[in-house]
């Protein structure tokens, strides 16, 4: 799922040349690199980022970061940026990169719009327990960038423009990876390209898993974490052979409800994991944020054996009621090795959970 050498390997299957080109959102950086060989002398280039993702050393590209998973002032700088950007940019065919992140480090507020709207709109959203397709919906509602505006910004004045996507989102759908900002099924002259998504990531693990000599099957990964986690263990003690591997890519939700405590998605499905998995031996669940970041922690995810939710209870925790205040990251802290640790990825589709079981 590396962003640098996917943009790399399509773009040079093309053999086109852009005048100009404009990367977006977590994986920004390694886009840009990989877009280098296409990009024509004195290319104007733009590049907007999340505060926390990699950078870009190479001064021919303007930089610039935004909040994540909130705006801020800098993500509304970026988007006035944006803006002006494309209106400036000399006729001729635009390169276009974007991945996830993008919705919350780039905005223009939809006129009557504060950035305090904005930042308590976006909260509520995140809390809501909604899929990320209706979440995007509403924060389109709320941009001038979001869902096909950046497109229009550009006045139809260019002649082509090559939009590459590398989706975090269940559905691979074009208008709501990032928000959609080139998003519009009816302009003839963008053309849209999906590069990897959660599904290529899961094909990925359960390939290296059959060369390992596991019995593998994937699938798609969605709901409330609690309830995804409850299905993964039972789904994978379903399948049948002595080594076997279920792995699903997608993303699941959280909803939050009066006081919560601290970790993401993926911390909290595999605790959830931890409670069905309890007292049995054999057995494993791993779950990470592919872009190394699980909610607003420094974790990507965790694991999770038969051993794992009384190990809580013995470090002084009460995991139960860690999962119902959505504490999974306190509790599995408390347990050495539980918590994965990657580190900002460059790349993001979406997360992925994996259940494991060797019999002896």
């Amino acid at each position: 799922m590396d962003p640098e050498r996917l943009a790399r390997e399509e773009l040079a299957r093309r053999g086109e040349r852009f005048g100009a080109a404009l990367a977006l959102g977590k994986a920004a950086a390694a886009f840009a690199r990989g877009a280098r060989e296409t990009l024509a002398p004195g290319a104007r280039r733009l590049l907007i980022r999340p505060h926390s993702a990699a950078a870009l050393l190479d001064p021919g590209w303007e930089q610039m970061t935004g909040g994540h998973p909130l705006p801020d002032r800098q993500s509304v700088a970026a988007g006035e940026r944006l803006e002006r950007w494309l209106a400036e940019i000399p006729p001729g065919p635009l390169l276009v990169l974007i991945s996830g992140g993008a919705s919350a480090c780039i905005e223009a507020p939809a006129p009557g719009i504060t950035l305090e709207d904005l930042i308590a709109a976006h909260r509520r959203l995140l809390a809501s327990g909604l899929p990320i397709q209706q979440v995007n919906a509403v924060r389109q509602q709320l941009s001038r960038l979001k869902g096909g505006g950046a497109l229009r910004a550009t006045g139809g004045r260019l002649p082509r423009i090559l939009v590459l996507l590398l989706s975090d989102v269940p559905g691979d759908d074009p208008a709501v990876i990032g928000s959609g900002p080139f998003a519009d099924p009816t302009a003839s002259w963008v053309e849209t390209v999906l590069l990897g998504s959660a599904r290529t990531a899961a094909s990925v693990v359960a390939a290296e898993a059959r060369r390992q000599g596991l019995h593998a099957v994937e699938d798609g990964l969605e709901g409330e974490a609690v309830q995804a986690a409850r299905e993964l263990v039972t789904r994978g003690r379903a399948l049948s052979g002595a080594a076997v591997a279920l792995v699903l890519g997608g993303e699941t939700t959280v909803t939050l409800q009066g006081e919560t405590g601290h970790g993401g998605r993926n911390q909290e499905l595999a605790l959830a994991a931890a409670r069905e998995l309890a007292g049995g031996t054999g057995e494993l669940v791993f779950t990470l944020a592919t872009d190394g970041e699980d909610g607003p922690t420094r974790h990507a995810g965790a694991t999770a054996d038969g051993a794992t939710w009384e190990k809580v209870r013995q470090a002084g925790a009460d995991p139960e009621a860690a999962l119902a205040r959505h504490d999974a990251g306190t509790a599995l802290a408390a347990i050495p090795g539980a918590l994965l640790q990657t580190g900002p990825t460059g790349t993001n589709v979406g997360d992925l959970a994996v259940y494991l079981r060797v019999s002896p």
